[in-house]
């Protein structure tokens, strides 16, 4: 057997999951935008608040606070600008600088087109006073996903072993799913409007890896045959 066919197995589940894991979200957060465009169903979103009012406190409140924190743009702008340094001082890859700041802007501009298409408003009784725009989907979750995303697709990229590469992966996820959870605690979203936004992550951030690899495997062809000329 060819030394080749285990890594080809491995790059073949790879992709399946991807791609699984693609048309899931897909389809979630069609059936999402169906639910809130035609019916606003909150039956699931009603649920999901009485669980989550059982654990009120004022512990609980801070605790939630501080997660959702990381979801703002006091954090990810900030977050994006260290991260887009490192890579151009320390690691002297500046594409990878100007495809993280073009996913980054995009994932605004999209999301922005989204909340204005639903102009969903937000749960009536919020914990926190300062809030604004529309509910559907949560920029905090969709943010922080994908934030998330892309640091775990760069350190699939890097040469760590496989068992560290899936506990940086949990802990990233963990942690975005938690400021998730924090924004229907804190009743500033639906369940709805931040599973809308781990979706609407996936999507966005599946769609611009393959735009990028597309578009310098492209430019790669043209040097190639500039270069035969």
């Amino acid at each position: 057997m060819d030394s080749n066919t285990p890594k080809a197995k491995r790059i073949s589940k790879r992709l399946l999951l991807i791609i699984g894991t693609f048309v899931l979200s897909l389809f979630l957060f069609s059936f999402l935008a169906r639910e809130i465009w035609q019916q606003d169903e909150q039956q699931f979103d009603r649920f999901m608040f009485s669980v989550l009012e059982k654990y009120q406190s004022a512990a609980t409140t801070k605790l939630m606070l501080f997660f959702t924190f990381f979801g703002s743009t006091k954090f990810l702008f900030p977050a994006y600008l260290c991260w887009s340094l490192y890579l151009i001082f320390f690691r002297k890859n500046k594409v990878a600088t100007l495809n993280i700041a073009a996913i980054g802007l995009g994932s605004a501009a999209v999301l922005h087109l989204v909340k204005y298409i639903f102009h969903r408003h937000r749960p009536p009784h919020p914990l926190i006073e300062t809030v604004s725009g529309f509910s559907f989907p949560s920029g905090h979750s969709f943010s922080t996903f994908t934030l998330a995303a892309l640091l775990v697709y760069s350190v699939w990229q890097s040469n760590l072993v496989t068992s560290i590469k899936v506990i940086i992966s949990l802990l990233l996820f963990s942690f975005a799913a938690m400021v998730a959870i924090s924004r229907v605690y804190l009743q500033v979203h639906y369940a709805s409007d931040v599973l809308a936004g781990l979706c609407l992550s996936i999507i966005w951030v599946t769609i611009s890896l393959y735009a990028l690899t597309k578009f310098v495997a492209f430019k790669k062809g043209i040097n190639k045959n500039d270069e035969a000329v």
